[in-house]
C-alpha cells in the first residue's frame, strides 16, 4: 500500500484544517478582545504576570495559526499536483 494520499483524503484534511484554523482564530480574537479587561472579581488592578500570561497565550496561538497555514499551503500544493 502506498503512503501517497488521495485527492479526497487531501480535501478532507484541508476541511479539517480550515475548521481548526477558524476555531483558533475565534479563540485568539476572544483573547485579544479580553486582554487587559478586569475580571468580575478584580479590584481594578491587573498583575503584570497576568498580562504577560495573556500576551504569551496570544503569541503562542498566532504561532500555531502560522504553522497550520503553512501546512494548509503544502496540502493545497499536493492537491494541485494530483490534478
Amino acid at each position: 500500500m502506498s503512503d501517497e494520499k488521495t485527492a479526497d483524503q487531501l480535501r478532507q484534511e484541508l476541511k479539517d484544517l480550515d475548521q481548526e484554523l477558524a476555531e483558533l482564530r475565534r479563540v485568539g480574537g476572544d483573547a485579544a478582545a479580553r486582554r487587559g479587561q478586569d475580571s468580575d472579581t478584580s479590584e481594578g488592578y491587573i498583575e503584570p504576570e497576568e498580562i504577560a500570561t495573556e500576551l504569551t497565550g496570544i503569541a503562542e496561538n498566532e504561532a500555531i495559526i502560522d504553522t497550520l497555514e503553512q501546512r494548509r499551503e503544502r496540502l493545497e500544493e499536493q492537491l494541485k499536483a494530483l490534478g
